[in-house]
């Protein structure tokens, strides 16, 4: 059941992907010169934490039992925080890395505790989804692979951000997390 739960949860997070973002330019695949080829980087990690579990299920390496529960709680959790962020931004939630002439810069809603909410939802996502399909070892590494691919792409996106908007977004990583309020 908690199989079919991870598979839910990946499966709502492709939906939110597909769904809320506008069509064209932003819900492009193709990158940017600011992207730094963080989209395909991201694309390639999901492709890899939607196999790999799968791959480990059946082998019984690694396996959680009943604690597979606590995965589908926390893909849930982040599938809230990803929609709220989602929904915070409205029009300027790309899939690549771009701002536009008149952006303002978002410090409401979730992004009043962190800057990359959405990150932290989609990290919470893939881990929570992949320990409900029962495996520690695959969350494990689908948790090193996607912080290594988010942590890219927050560092290309702040290099972005504080291009566009200057003082204000330095003024304002420097009182707000990353991705954890109060920690990181």
């Amino acid at each position: 059941m908690t199989t079919t739960l991870g598979i839910a949860a990946i499966a709502i997070w492709i939906g939110f992907e597909i769904g809320i973002r506008r069509p064209g330019a932003a819900s492009s695949l193709r990158g940017t010169e600011p992207d730094r080829a963080s989209t395909p980087l991201l694309v390639a990690a999901y492709l890899l934490a939607t196999a790999l579990p799968l791959a480990l299920a059946r082998t019984g390496i690694g396996s959680i039992g009943d604690a597979a529960w606590i995965g589908v709680g926390v893909a849930g959790l982040g599938l809230l925080v990803r929609g709220w962020a989602m929904r915070t931004l409205g029009a300027s939630y790309t899939r690549n890395l771009r701002t536009a002439p008149g952006q303002q810069l978002v410090t409401r809603g979730p992004y009043r505790w962190v800057r990359h909410p959405g990150y932290a939802g989609s990290l919470a996502v893939w881990i929570g989804a992949t320990l409900a399909f029962h495996n520690w070892i695959a969350a494990l590494i689908v948790a090193a692979v996607m912080g290594l691919a988010y942590g890219w792409r927050i560092r290309s996106e702040e290099e972005l951000l504080a291009e566009h908007f200057g003082d204000a977004y330095r003024a304002y990583a420097a009182h707000t997390a990353r991705l954890v309020p109060h920690v990181f």
